[in-house]
């Protein structure tokens, strides 16, 4: 039969995984601010099952999330943190290219790949606060206003960064080679 979408079972179930796994340790996070699994599990989902499944997970983790926290619903902000969150559905595929077979535990690629998240963090931090001065002070938004919610955010952000660096050093690197160690798929 015919798959014209292209769209194969296992995409489909690995989506619905990591979107599970994320949600449940967001949830299991959620009382440490900007210290959450959802990055580094996006990351990996598109290193080892594709940029597609990896926006996918992305999309639907953050959307749910932005709606479902115990914080409170995102808001006017969720297009941002959605858009935000497929940076690193990118940079796991960019990685799946560059890094392929090379990321092990402990390897000089784990740190890479940590370095790699904390970028990554650093962008999609610069891009909500952005996003949040934009809808705060809309439409008198001015630089100084946009200065100003950059700076408020840099506590938040310092966690955010460390946390990705240390989840993608140390988790990345291990999920992605326990999956390959039990997959027979040769990454």
């Amino acid at each position: 039969m015919d798959n014209p979408t292209g769209v194969q079972a296992r995409d489909i179930a690995a989506t619905a995984i990591f979107t599970a796994v994320i949600l449940g340790s967001d949830f299991a996070l959620s009382g440490i601010p900007n210290v959450k699994l959802l990055d580094v599990l996006v990351f990996v989902s598109s290193f080892l099952f594709g940029f597609r499944v990896g926006a996918s997970v992305a999309i639907l983790s953050e959307l749910a999330w932005s709606f479902l926290s115990p914080w409170g619903a995102a808001g006017a902000i969720a297009p941002f943190l959605i858009l935000g969150e497929l940076l690193y559905a990118a940079a796991g595929r960019v990685a799946y290219t560059l890094w392929k077979g090379k990321i092990n535990v402990g390897s000089v690629y784990s740190l890479a790949v940590g370095s790699l998240l904390a970028i990554c963090a650093f962008i999609w931090d610069f891009e909500t606060n952005l996003g949040t001065a934009l809808i705060a002070t809309w439409p008198e938004t001015s630089i100084n206003a946009i200065i100003a919610y950059q700076i408020a955010g840099i506590g938040f952000a310092a966690v955010h960064e460390i946390s990705d660096f240390v989840f993608g050093t140390l988790i990345a690197p291990a999920v992605i080679s326990i999956f390959v160690r039990f997959s027979r798929r040769s990454l």
